[in-house]
């Protein structure tokens, strides 16, 4: 049988190991594996970030795609894709309609993001999260996706204290915003 020359082949079979200390669930070294680990984390990153379900997941998938391109200079996977994908979230905004619906003649509509429901809490807290300032909003994402201030600094091209700081004021901020929310009640 003749060896695959498609890129996307060549790479995911030819793909180095990588790891950026970040994740024990990624242990493989193929960009297949990659995608399955990280494309839902990725998406969920994006909407922590401030995008729709939709935005999340078309600069998720653009993203990747750009990652097949450049797979054999990737050196930290989880990292280079937020930041891509945040680039690609970026260059999006306001240039997306909302998609049609494929059966327009339904009532209401039949697209299955409308109906997806978050926890209440999880709710609250990715309200809380859009009313930071967006460099706040965009640590704390990093940080709840498990980076260290260290990996976020090197990402994002700052210093390690600046992280620190606008993850500290970030964390003040939402939990006044979900105290204020709740009335000072617990839930």
């Amino acid at each position: 049988m003749a060896e695959s020359s498609s890129p996307v082949a060549r790479k995911t079979a030819q793909a180095p190991p990588h790891t950026d200390g970040a994740s024990s669930a990624l242990t493989t070294s193929s960009l297949e594996d990659l995608y399955r680990v990280e494309m839902p984390q990725l998406t969920r990153f994006l909407v922590r970030v401030g995008a729709t379900p939709y935005e999340a997941a078309d600069a998720a998938h653009e993203a990747f795609t750009i990652a097949i391109e450049k797979w054999d200079n990737i050196r930290e996977p989880r990292a280079w894709l937020r930041k891509v994908a945040h680039r690609c979230y970026l260059r999006q905004t306001g240039q997306r309609d909302r998609p049609y619906d494929p059966f327009p003649d339904r009532p209401g509509g039949t697209c299955p993001i409308a109906y997806v429901t978050l926890k209440e809490g999880n709710q609250r807290v990715l309200n809380a999260l859009a009313q930071l300032p967006p460099l706040q909003r965009h640590v704390m994402a990093w940080s709840q996706d498990g980076f260290t201030d260290r990996e976020i600094a090197r990402a994002l091209d700052m210093r390690e204290d600046a992280v620190r700081k606008n993850r500290s004021r970030a964390r003040r901020r939402l939990q006044q915003t979900l105290v204020e929310e709740t009335g000072g009640r617990d839930e």
